[in-house]
């Protein structure tokens, strides 16, 4: 496959595409089949060698923190996606996005937005997470409340508006008189203008200030937080003994990997409560230069890259390579719960009167590491087998080649569950019946 990668620290000219083996998970990973990859600031830090995270002990080294694209292999502990799942992630600095299949903890990963496509929702995680961690996890802020964010067009800045009045906060934020109407739109309060106004002389005093500038727009801000408030930046640490003599928290943190959190930000993305910005795309092959644009100038919202070509994907395609299984209820001994045999939702394609509830299956339903009884006419006669989902995208007997009588493939998969404690299921192909004489489980 292949990668972006670094084997010194220096400018752009040190990044190289290259041909490396494709990724193993281990048990708590998954591999991600990478469609797009975000650019960002921290990725031109480890490129020239200026983040501690990265050192010449970890070259040669593939860049990039956050990604999206659909799970192309599952370790096997990880029972909370399947093959085939649209996912995003921000990742751990040890794995890089910069490459077509990429590891990541599958703590890290969350389902994709639906209402985004992967070059969107790759531009969302490290940005996402950073502006979501900045102002809940370390800056408390709370419905009602005042916050100030320096930098609100930027990447973090443009989700840190949107996400702080989401919760019902009011925002103030500094930016260029070209971006005035950019955050305007996307919530902000009250815009502030750093190249001709002064933020501390028209802000009235805030609950937060996000800082995402640093410098001496930092030490400034100490003078419109509230006594009680927040100083938080993601670029230098506050002066602690200023903060404590004014009554105020202050401090600098990294953002850490946070699956639920980004699942999170991907429900008010499909809410409509959060708009994406992507500023440019680029090529794979042109990582180098998008990150020189990165660094040269001002970017509203994201850089990304594309990576490995999305394949157009259909409802029939998804139907024909998923389970199609219902969970057996032990109480009740029959087929019940939420039927897989189809992708469609309500008022997709394929959706009919008769069932217009089809909906995209539950991660948690019929998960790898579990066992799937299929029953299928075999001439003019009913036949089972007893399979385990190692592989959603695979339809691989247990016992190949060995069908059975439907009752006979039931006791079988009763003692396998006995034994191992896994949870089973039932595939009924198109034409066959549940018949509840063929047994129960339990």
């Amino acid at each position: 496959m292949q990668a972006v990668r670094i084997h010194r620290f220096g400018g752009p000219e040190v990044m190289a595409i290259e041909e490396i083996d494709r990724p193993t998970p281990a048990a708590d990973e998954v591999v991600i089949k990478v469609f797009a990859a975000s650019v960002n600031p921290v990725d031109a830090k480890m490129r020239e060698g200026k983040y501690p995270v990265v050192t010449e002990k970890d070259l040669p080294y593939v860049l990039g923190r956050d990604v999206s694209g659909e799970i192309a292999a599952l370790g096997s502990d990880v029972a909370s996606f399947l093959i085939g799942d649209d996912v995003f992630a921000f990742l751990s600095p040890e794995h890089g996005g910069y490459e077509e299949f990429v590891l990541a903890r599958a703590d890290e990963v969350a389902a994709k937005p639906q209402s985004l496509d992967a070059v969107g929702a790759a531009a969302v995680p490290l940005a996402g997470i950073t502006a979501w961690q900045g102002l809940f996890d370390h800056g408390g802020l709370q419905t009602g409340q005042r916050v100030l964010i320096h930098g609100g067009a930027g990447g973090v800045g443009h989700f840190a508006i949107q996400f702080a009045k989401a919760k019902g906060a009011w925002v103030a934020t500094t930016v260029s008189s070209s971006d005035k109407d950019f955050v305007t739109d996307l919530g902000a309060d009250q815009v502030i203008d750093y190249k001709t106004e002064k933020f501390e002389e028209l802000a009235e005093p805030v609950d937060l200030v996000f800082d995402l500038i640093g410098g001496e727009t930092q030490d400034r801000s100490f003078s419109v937080v509230k006594p009680g408030g927040a100083l938080i930046s993601t670029l230098q640490e506050p002066d602690k003994a200023r903060a404590k003599k004014l009554k105020i928290r202050a401090g600098r943190y990294t953002a850490q990997p946070n699956g639920a959190q980004l699942q999170e930000i991907a429900a008010l993305i499909d809410e409509g409560k959060v708009k994406v910005v992507v500023a440019s795309t680029f090529e794979l092959r042109q990582a180098a230069e998008a990150q020189s644009a990165l660094g040269e100038k001002h970017i509203r919202g994201k850089v990304v890259l594309k990576v490995v070509e999305q394949q157009a994907r259909t409802a029939i395609d998804d139907d024909a390579r998923r389970l199609r299984a219902y969970q057996i209820w032990e109480d009740e001994g029959r087929p019940e719960g939420q039927d897989l045999a189809h992708w469609y939702r309500a008022g997709d394609a394929g959706a009919t009167a008769e069932r217009p509830d089809y909906r995209r299956y539950s991660s948690d339903v019929a998960p790898v590491g579990s066992l799937v009884i299929k029953f299928y006419h075999s001439g003019d006669q009913i036949r089972g087998y007893v399979r385990k989902v190692a592989d959603t995208a695979a339809d691989d007997p247990i016992f190949p080649g060995e069908e059975m009588e439907p009752d006979a493939a039931f006791k079988l998969a009763d003692s396998h569950k006995a034994d191992r404690s896994e949870p089973v299921f039932v595939e009924l192909v198109e034409g066959v019946e549940w018949n509840p004489a063929w047994g129960r489980l339990g």
